[in-house]
């Protein structure tokens, strides 16, 4: 997964199993690795993929909102999501 992160992309599957980072002790150690946009089947993905220590994790706009008074998010590039189905062509393709 962070190979494919570092390329832009992550698959629905993945960002699914993501999990949400509600607190942390220090935000200032969290790395912005890129915005996301995504609606799927069941829910809204808006906000972004950060990691914090080796870990990644989703962190919804609401989160970034309210975190921007005391911090300064940098996100540079747009994170795309593949979904399943596409995933699955391109195995086919291989």
């Amino acid at each position: 997964m962070a190979r494919s992160l570092e390329e832009g992309t992550i698959r629905e599957l993945h960002l699914y199993q993501m999990p949400v980072l509600k607190n942390c002790e220090n935000w200032s150690q969290v790395k912005e690795v890129g915005k996301v946009d995504f609606r799927g089947k069941h829910s809204d993905y808006k906000g972004a993929i950060v990691q914090y220590g080796s870990n990644y994790f989703f962190l919804p706009n609401s989160r970034i909102d309210a975190l921007s008074v005391y911090r300064k998010w940098n996100f540079k590039r747009n994170i795309r999501v593949i979904t399943e189905a596409e995933y699955k062509n391109s195995q086919k393709k291989k």
